[in-house]
């Protein structure tokens, strides 16, 4: 068995840390067991920018709805013209109430949820699960304590520690490889986006030193035809 010197040495020169049976520690936040690799990521809701620009796109989208089915109507009338004007009318009203309510209730949830968002993800060579984990009144070191003695029973029990993950979490998605069609890497912000045939958006965190791990490992997993974006 080696001596905390030896491991130490290990450490120093990257090798991955052993953090228990068939366990790799292969960063300060990643774990590896397996296939299977697992971080766990604090995005602050204030200042993220991902999220609030895609919650307004889809607002946005949201609301051409309404103005889209209005247009269809006018021109079937016989009045494109008049269809048109109906069109922006509708829109820029229903945009902007939509855009209104958004603005009103995001601060909202942010305060609700304490400011900050906590993910665990776990990766595997099939697919990408993306777990909303409890962050008001839970603290980071908390969360990690658990998902490392989540990890460790991981590879003696899979089905306890599968039952306490659910327990622990409270909302999550799953992203299969072979359904991505698209990849778009915000390389600044260090978020990675798949985009399913299903059209479903999966927002992949990581900290700055595994972004490159995480992206190239991603990128080996998806399908070759997908679309990859960097920005």
């Amino acid at each position: 068995m080696k001596d905390n010197t030896t491991r130490g040495a290990d450490v120093a020169d990257g090798s991955p840390e052993s953090v228990g049976p068939s366990v790799e520690r292969v960063s300060e936040n990643i774990t590896r067991r397996g296939t299977e690799y697992r971080w766990l990521h604090d995005v602050s809701l204030w200042r993220d920018t991902v999220i609030p620009m895609m919650l307004l796109k889809i607002t946005l989208l949201a609301a051409l709805m309404p103005a889209l089915l209005l247009l269809v109507i006018e021109t079937l009338e016989g009045s494109f013209m008049r269809g048109l004007q109906a069109f922006g009318q509708v829109y820029a009203i229903v945009a902007g109430i939509m855009l209104c309510l958004m603005i009103i209730a995001y601060p909202i949830y942010v305060l609700m949820s304490g400011g900050r968002y906590s993910i665990l993800f776990e990766m595997d060579d099939k697919g990408i699960d993306h777990i909303e984990m409890p962050s008001r009144g839970v603290k980071r070191l908390d969360l990690m304590a658990r998902v490392g003695f989540l990890a460790g029973l991981a590879s003696g029990n899979p089905s306890a520690a599968g039952a306490s993950l659910l327990a622990l979490s409270r909302k999550s998605m799953h992203t299969p490889f072979k359904r991505v069609r698209k990849v778009v890497v915000y390389e600044r912000k260090r978020v990675i986006k798949l985009i399913a045939r299903n059209m479903t958006r999966n927002l992949i965190y990581t900290q700055a030193a595994d972004f490159k791990l995480i992206t190239d490992l991603l990128l080996e997993r998806c399908p070759k035809g997908a679309i990859v974006i960097r920005r």
